[in-house]
């Protein structure tokens, strides 16, 4: 992989991150899904191995400057992260890879239709609207990707065929 594309990813996710506040599950794993070809586990790796501290913490310098970090909350945040994110990391290799990519649409799908459904963000109001709709579009998914029986192909036209119009 040439290193100016994967900076330049990197760049694009920062700037995303730095403006959002969003990165590692919403454009980093699909970005290097997609865009790199890496599995689901590699890019869920790589992508928790470049939230380590030292690349969140100046763009969350620059937030506390503005008063918008509220440091109880991160440390709680962050112990239950860590802990969780050891659990889970734990699960990944007993997960099948078609489970983890089903859960992770339908997760930005939720995350998505919360986000449309509450724009002025009221979310208690839009999170059972906005699961049932992931679901739903979950399950069309689902039926819409899985495999049909190739159609078989039309006779060729002969003597002993005859077509009616």
């Amino acid at each position: 992989m040439p290193w100016f594309l994967l900076l330049a990813f990197g760049i694009g996710v920062g700037i995303l991150g730095g403006i959002l506040g969003i990165g590692g599950g919403v454009v980093l794993v699909p970005g290097l899904i997609l865009l790199f070809g890496f599995t689901q586990q590699e890019a869920q790796g790589t992508s928790l191995a470049v939230m380590i501290p030292p690349i969140g913490l100046f763009a969350a310098l620059v937030y506390y400057q503005h008063g918008f970090v509220r440091l109880p909350v991160v440390g709680m945040i962050a112990l239950g992260f860590m802990i969780g994110a050891f659990f889970g990391a734990k699960l990944v290799p007993h997960v099948p890879l078609a489970m983890l990519r089903i859960l992770f649409g339908i997760l930005l799908l939720y995350i998505g239709f919360a986000f449309i459904l509450s724009p002025r963000g009221s979310g208690g109001q839009s999170a059972l609207p906005a699961g049932i709709a992931a679901v739903v579009s979950g399950i069309i998914a689902f039926v819409l990707r899985r495999p049909r029986p190739p159609r078989r192909p039309l006779d060729r036209p002969s003597k002993d065929l005859d077509y009616h119009i």
